[in-house]
């Protein structure tokens, strides 16, 4: 009977053991998907769908905003730090296909739609951008980039030598 108790024991052992290291890494799964979740829900719910809603963000201040319109074509067009290029448009759907050029890196953003937010990091601090599309014609878009205001500026050169 005693042997029985201490089979049972270690049985015992172990599974509270296997029950520990499920219990961290569902603690660490749940973190990186509040992560996720936080990530998508930080503008998602800003979203302007029109100029007007775009300047009432604006006016909020707690992000950076520029407008664009571009046009179907081959070259990639500067907006803010990183460069768009539409692929194509199909403006009875209300979708599109951008490059969105961002550290050296193309993304493609592949049949997306008009109001849908393309989020993705940038920069060495990683930072969140988000690019919003609020009008699709036959050969072009609008819309407009959502940066943090803690990112780089347009223009804005540093200086390597001085750190600045």
């Amino acid at each position: 009977m005693s042997n029985d108790l201490g089979g049972v024991k270690t049985d015992l052992s172990g599974a509270k053991n296997d029950i520990s290291a499920t219990r961290s890494d569902l603690e660490a799964t749940k973190k990186r998907l509040d992560t996720t979740i936080g990530d998508l829900g930080v503008q998602s719910g800003l979203i302007a769908h029109t100029r007007d809603d775009l300047e009432l963000l604006r006016h909020r201040g707690d992000r950076n905003y520029y407008e664009f319109t571009l046009a179907k074509g081959k070259h990639p067009t500067p907006v803010g730090t990183v460069s768009l290029q539409l692929k194509k448009v199909n403006a009875k759907k209300g979708n599109f296909t951008m490059d969105v050029i961002a550290d050296d890196h193309i993304i493609e953003k592949k049949d997306r739609n008009v109001a849908e937010p393309l989020q993705f990091y940038t920069g060495r601090d990683r930072m969140l951008y988000e690019v919003v599309v609020f009008t699709a014609n036959r050969k072009s878009v609008t819309g407009y980039l959502a940066t943090p205001k803690s990112a780089p500026q347009p223009g804005v050169l540093r200086d390597q030598s001085s750190g600045l």
